[in-house]
């Protein structure tokens, strides 16, 4: 029995061993940057959620009367220290997204899209996180969360012949109800799971491929990751937790909608449904898009177009131009979100379209032509 515990022991041991190897001696380009640093901070948020979800799971109740006030009854008040824990959960989902959005734009920036198998793995963990906040923004039963609930999960009801059965299996009956609260909580938990999963995948292929270069440096001429950039590491997520105690202790409410401190109510709808800030670039695309098919369509198209990147690109070197539309690009999408949260009126429906034509302009019709004027450059 002891020579059985002590094998498993001595592969336990040189399992970390060869993890903590990998991390040290893991060879990266000399020119990375801090912009580096936002994959760390991604792993960090995902260790806080996991370990904050799993208390707040203790004390939430997933039925229609009881979800609303266990969470702003039971666990705000009633559980020491609840309240801590809620608006850690609540306000790092809001940092996760921001720091998602940071990598993305970065990999477009410095074409670490090139290396496609890394990509593609991130883009998949991505959307996957998307599917997790949602289910997560329905629990909390506020009113937003049921109206949100009620309008993405119809997003369904366009799928041919099929789009009807789905819709209501995702109910569990033929309305938004305490069934389909249970559902999202089950599915909460799970993608929760699948994300932990697709990241070590996503890690594992990082370090297979390796990083990409801010500088096209020659890809023999690395250094080890440690401690070259541990300092930076460790640096940043000072700055990043500091932040989020900043946010949590003194502006825990600075992400929240307020109509979502109010019961769910199936008989009042809000006059302004809107999701979380970090989708509504997506919102935005969504609302300005004539027809409601032509609107889901577009929607998903707006994802689905990241993964082509990789066959538009690379630009192989970085002009003056290439910095120009990037940089519009990047204030495109902020101008999308600011539009999302603006009502639907003429004035802000055109700028929307507007702002949605450049969205896919610069992925689908700019990038394809920088990389082809790159190339006959090149040849010349």
């Amino acid at each position: 029995m002891n020579n059985t515990f002590d094998h498993y022991l001595n592969r336990f041991n040189m399992k970390l061993t060869y993890l903590y190897l990998h991390v040290k001696y893991y060879p990266a380009p000399k020119s990375l940057n801090y912009f580096w640093s936002f994959g760390s901070l991604l792993a960090t948020c995902l260790a806080i959620q996991i370990i904050s979800g799993f208390f707040l799971s203790i004390y939430y109740k997933p039925t229609y009367l009881e979800a609303f006030d266990s969470v702003e009854v039971t666990i705000m008040r009633d559980i020491p220290f609840g309240w801590l824990l809620r608006y850690i959960h609540a306000n790092i989902a809001s940092f996760f997204f921001m720091a998602a959005y940071i990598h993305i734009g970065k990999a477009i920036y410095y074409q670490g899209y090139i290396k496609k198998k890394v990509w593609f793995s991130g883009l998949v963990l991505f959307i996957a996180l998307m599917a997790e906040a949602f289910t997560g923004y329905v629990l909390p039963w506020g009113q937003m969360s049921f109206w949100a609930a009620t309008v993405i999960t119809n997003f369904f009801s366009i799928v041919p012949l099929i789009g009807k059965y789905v819709v209501e299996l995702l109910w569990g009956g033929f309305t938004v109800c305490e069934q389909t609260l249970k559902r999202f909580f089950s599915i909460h938990f799970l993608l929760g799971l699948i994300i932990g999963a697709l990241t070590i995948v996503h890690i594992i292929v990082l370090h297979d491929y390796g990083s990409s270069s801010a500088k096209n440096d020659n890809m023999n001429d690395k250094v080890n990751f440690v401690p070259v950039f541990g300092e930076e590491i460790l640096f940043s997520l000072f700055i990043f937790l500091t932040l989020v105690s900043y946010i949590v202790l003194f502006r825990p409410l600075l992400f929240m909608h307020p109509a979502n401190f109010e019961q769910a109510n199936p008989l009042v709808t809000p006059p302004h449904i809107v999701p979380e800030w970090y989708f509504l670039p997506f919102y935005t695309i969504l609302r300005v898009t004539p027809g409601k098919e032509a609107g889901i369509l577009l929607m998903g198209g707006s994802i689905v177009v990241l993964f082509f990147v990789p066959f538009f690109s690379p630009n192989l070197f970085k002009t003056q131009i290439w910095n120009f539309f990037f940089f519009s690009f990047v204030a495109d999408v902020l101008i999308l979100g600011y539009l999302g949260g603006c009502p639907a009126e003429p004035l802000y429906i055109l700028y929307g379209r507007i702002a949605t034509t450049y969205y896919f302009f610069f992925l689908t019709i700019f990038m394809p032509l920088h990389k082809m004027l790159s190339l006959n450059f090149l040849k010349k």
